[in-house]
């Protein structure tokens, strides 16, 4: 259970925050410029062929800190129909009231498509996910806890994903993603009165054209070691996407390293995020986020949507290691800041955590489980792939 840790723990984390900030920042800096040691055999330019054929199931039983006591499972096949094609369905239910279900299917496999040129990919992903408990604090960097509250928010989302491999290393993608939302049963907070009236709209139909420029050095997907990646993503909502209600735009700047340090399998990864949302109708939690243990939001010590705003920016830093087998470890530490404009930036109200987590490497993804500390408690969190 979450709690505040007094006037004390609050200051001493302000204090190290600005000198933790530097830190990451210098390790990131140090990482970019770091060489990386030439593979013995360097990949192919394009997909060779033969079988790439897995399968790769995991009952899932786990507690999260945002959803509670979770349950269910994760099933992937990879080139059964012998197209270099993946097919990977997650069925997942959580005491807490998630019911989370996604199908991906995708032509090359992601991992089997990395680092290689090819004339043209797809992913077709349908998901559902549902929170009973799902929490809003309000805007800005300052929200105090107590301001949270309590609503129901139901995501139907279909995006179809066109890419092409320019080079080994250059991609360019566009998405359409079919997208309804829906709020309800505000209860437990000073915001009632606002998810209310959202909740009053019933599912509204909010679909987004992506673009994406990534560059991408790093060997794998899965669990990268070494390399570069660098993703430059714009996503476009308003009339001209089919769309009543939802106008924005939202720009995201992700900038990745990998450094193996000791041996092939202990990494440093590091990685620095800044996004900026703009438009007259955006979505509540389509406004920069941070907090919980998603991709682009891990602040790991922090609940999940803690801190919402215009803009954002985030730096991540772990030691990922081998253990056993297939069992890893990794440490990690994250900080960030939202804001309202770019005049409005103040990193004296960066959030500050750090960390331990295991990973569990299976064939074709990683399960991960992260515990967090942070100025307002623990956070403990299961998902799959790593944060970055």
């Amino acid at each position: 259970m979450r709690r505040g840790s007094g006037r004390a723990a609050q200051a001493g984390v302000r204090a190290g925050v600005a000198a933790a900030f530097v830190v990451v920042a210098a390790a990131l800096a140090a990482a970019l410029v770091a060489q990386d040691a030439p593979a013995q055999l360097p990949p192919a330019d394009t997909i060779a062929p033969g079988s790439y054929r897995s399968f790769s199931p995991f009952p899932i039983l786990m507690y999260d800190t945002d959803i509670g006591f979770g349950y269910g499972g994760r099933v992937k096949f990879v080139d059964y129909l012998g197209k270099k094609e993946s097919l990977d369905l997650i069925l997942f239910n959580s005491t807490k009231g998630e019911r989370w279900y996604v199908f991906t299917f995708s032509i090359p496999d992601l991992e089997i498509r990395q680092g290689k040129t090819y004339g043209l990919s797809f992913d077709l992903k349908a998901e559902y996910d549902k929170y009973l408990n799902y929490s809003f604090y309000g805007f800005g960097p300052g929200t105090p806890e107590t301001n949270e509250t309590l609503l129901t928010h139901e995501t139907i989302n279909v995006p179809l994903t066109f890419g092409r491999g320019l080079t080994p290393h250059l991609v360019v993608e566009a998405a359409y993603a079919f997208r309804w939302l829906r709020y309800t049963d505000p209860r437990e907070g000073p915001f009632q009165d606002e998810i209310a009236a959202l909740a009053a709209r019933g599912r509204f139909f909010a679909p987004y054209l992506t673009f994406a420029l990534k560059y991408d050095t790093s060997d794998s997907q899965i669990h990268p070691t070494r390399g570069v990646r660098f993703i430059l993503q714009d996503d476009w909502s308003g009339k001209f996407m089919g769309s009543r209600d939802a106008a924005f735009n939202r720009v995201t700047v992700d900038l990745r390293k990998y450094q193996r340090v000791f041996g092939a399998k202990d990494v440093f990864a590091v990685r620095a995020l800044a996004q900026y949302v703009a438009g007259g109708e955006i979505p509540l939690f389509d406004h920069a986020a941070l907090g919980g243990g998603g991709v682009n939001t891990a602040l790991r010590g922090f609940p999940l949507n803690r801190f919402l705003d215009k803009g954002k920016f985030l730096v991540n830093a772990e030691y990922r290691f081998p253990i056993v087998w297939r069992l890893g470890g990794n440490v990690f530490a994250d900080a960030g800041t939202v804001w309202p404009s770019l005049r409005g930036i103040d990193l004296g109200e960066t959030a500050f955590d750090a960390g331990a987590g295991l990973r569990f490497y299976m064939p074709d993804f990683v399960v991960r489980v992260d515990a967090a500390w942070s100025s307002e408690g623990m956070g403990l969190y299961f998902n799959f792939g790593h944060i970055f």
